[in-house]
């Protein structure tokens, strides 16, 4: 008995220590050593990743450049410039906009420029946007 309580223990630990290092990591992105893709730190995928694989990431472009893609569970934007519309609207707007904050992932789409999202009729956000 004495020997499961300290196996529980030694569990418990380790899955605190796991989430004090994801706790801890940037409101960014983050990857798996050795894995593909990189997430949200509010990915169900991402929140699976312990904490000695853990990798951090401030942008998307970092993630990028160090050879991560984009997880498709939780969509993350292709770089920290990217503008994001949702598939049935008709604005973008900038990723920081309290829109966005609202939007389904799965309806999110993003595009590099504003060329590009008004190549497509799109028009700006008038509280992203502001003149």
């Amino acid at each position: 008995m004495k020997k499961f309580l300290s196996m529980v223990m030694v569990g418990v630990m380790a899955l605190a220590l796991s989430g004090a290092a994801f706790a801890q990591a940037p409101a960014g992105y983050v990857a798996s050593k050795g894995g593909e893709k990189f997430h949200t730190t509010e990915c169900p995928v991402a929140k699976k990743i312990t904490a000695d694989k853990l990798v951090k990431f401030a942008t998307p472009d970092e993630a990028i450049k160090a050879g991560y893609s984009a997880c498709k569970t939780c969509n993350p934007p292709p770089s920290a410039d990217a503008l994001v519309v949702t598939k049935a609207g008709g604005k973008y707007h900038k990723q920081s906009c309290r829109i966005v904050a609202g939007m389904d992932t799965a309806n999110k789409v993003y595009y590099k420029d504003v060329a590009a999202a008004e190549k497509d009729g799109y028009k700006p956000c008038a509280i992203c946007f502001k003149k």
